[in-house]
């Protein structure tokens, strides 16, 4: 049977076989669609028109719209789909530069969990030529990684997942490299979290996901690139520091230069897994906490990625919401800073009070654009996380807040977020918000240190065996801020 995809500037038609839902077909198709709840029906997010045939697994509504994970086509169709569209955040800020010792073109990537991210490295003076992005295709299979951990009990998924990822990750690299007229690079330094590396690697993660949460490996990894698919001769994989602080919290430390200083330094990654690193009088001291997805999007009912289109950030100016969208496109959802700001103001306003409750069910900002109360109460349990987190941190490791100088916030969200706001909404410590800084992409630029510096690298193999990790899940204190910390002050 034949399927006619219609998106907003192109149509793919292709041959398919019964009984396989319209979402695993469109991602053998690279036809991207938000599926933050990993195709089980329950995100609502992966809408589609059915302009003609028939389909079985969902009833299309009044408007002829199914939910591509549930519907499989019957015969010939039609469909219409609005893709995803956007990449990662490629760019950084940083006055750390390398000591250059690269001899051949070379490729740093972070492998996010929603996006991709990359630049092209000239041997020499190991400038950044190019950079590059994408969003990171696995998300078919959710869009945090318990959920992609947990679509690995079936062998194939696994499989399907590293390809996914090792061909878009291919794809990205040869776009670069024709740039300065290769075919394929000498060397690429990938940072991500444990579960992402173990992906791109083609390594079981689901010993991560189940007690006592141990990953495969999270030391170094070196392979041959050519054998994995991708036009690299050489790949390095960073070090992780645990299951839970990956690789990419050992760049953004690189990054930031905690390593070799004894500047009280906190880094935290507004992620889903809330991960953090503290330079301690005793060395360097992580924890993780479990934020959710909130803060990507996920299980935000106008949520979405920090992709074109996102609402970024909101104001209140006389009187009316006014907002901006990434890349200045038309508002197709709200990503996490937008989210932010979105609750920032509805509390200034008294729309919310200090429990989280909303004088109105929705408060809209386009017709299609809205912020819930099932809405605020995921920020609320995400924000307490990310709070509670921080304390903890620092109450176990023995520094007082005002003995933090600074306070880096990495990743996507951290290079949008507006620090004030995110003080008023307690997702910040208030007392840090003069202290806090974004750092953009730390982990892409830890990826870029390492690839162009080999003192870097040895660094951070360093800074991933002496990072000691706290566990919070028996740590009763920062069960009592939790609860402390779902409160609006």
């Amino acid at each position: 049977m034949r399927i006619t995809v219609i998106a907003e500037d192109r149509t793919v038609t292709f041959e398919a076989e019964k009984g396989v839902s319209f979402l695993r077909l469109f991602s053998a198709h690279d036809i991207r669609l938000p599926a933050r709840c990993g195709g089980n029906g329950t995100c609502g997010k992966c809408g589609i028109q059915i302009v003609s045939g028939a389909v079985s697994g969902a009833q299309p509504d009044a408007d002829g719209r199914v939910l591509a994970c549930r519907a499989r086509p019957e015969g010939d169709c039609v469909v219409r789909v609005r893709e995803e569209r956007g990449g990662g955040l490629a760019g950084f800020a940083f006055s750390r530069r390398p000591a250059p010792a690269l001899r051949g073109w070379g490729v740093a990537l972070d492998v996010g969990t929603t996006t991709l991210a990359a630049c092209l490295v000239r041997p020499g003076d190991a400038k950044i030529v190019a950079r590059a992005s994408c969003l990171n295709p696995q998300a078919v299979f959710g869009s945090d990684v318990i959920s992609r951990i947990r679509a690995c009990a079936q062998p194939e998924n696994l499989q399907k997942q590293h390809r996914l990822v090792v061909e878009r990750t291919a794809e990205l690299v040869r776009g670069l490299a024709v740039q300065a007229g290769l075919t394929r690079v000498s060397r690429m330094v990938v940072a991500g979290n444990a579960t992402m590396l173990h992906l791109f690697c083609g390594e079981d993660p689901s010993s991560i996901g189940v007690a006592p949460f141990r990953a495969n490996f999270l030391e170094e990894r070196e392979y041959s690139g050519v054998r994995q698919g991708l036009p690299a001769d050489r790949v390095l994989l960073m070090p992780s520091i645990s299951s839970y602080v990956g690789a990419d919290i050992t760049a953004d430390i690189v990054a930031a230069d905690m390593f070799r200083s004894d500047e009280r330094v906190l880094l935290v990654d507004l992620g889903t897994n809330g991960e953090m690193a503290l330079r301690a009088p005793d060395g360097l001291v992580c924890t993780s906490t479990a934020a959710g997805p909130a803060l990507e999007g996920a299980c935000i009912e106008c949520g979405m990625g920090g992709v074109e289109g996102a609402v970024d950030h909101v104001r209140d100016e006389e009187g009316a919401l006014r907002f901006t969208t990434v890349g200045g496109a038309p508002p197709t959802g709200l990503c996490g800073s937008g989210l932010v700001d979105f609750v920032a103001c509805l509390l200034r306003r008294g729309e919310i009070d200090e429990t989280g409750a909303m004088r109105r069910d929705r408060v809209y900002l386009t017709d299609r654009v809205y912020l819930s109360q099932a809405d605020v109460r995921q920020f609320q349990l995400a924000k307490s996380a990310v709070s509670a987190g921080m304390k903890a941190l620092l109450r176990r490791a023995g520094v007082r807040e005002e003995e933090v100088s600074r306070l880096l916030i990495a990743g996507g969200l951290g290079f949008y977020i507006d620090v004030r706001r995110a003080a008023e909404t307690g997702l910040i410590l208030p007392a840090l918000a003069g202290r806090a800084q974004a750092m953009g992409n730390g982990s892409l630029y830890g990826a870029y240190l390492v690839l162009a510096d080999e003192t870097c690298r040895a660094e951070a193999r360093r800074a991933a065996s002496a990072g000691r990790t706290i566990d919070l899940s028996t740590d009763a204190v920062f069960s009592e801020d939790f609860i402390e910390g779902m409160f609006f002050a």
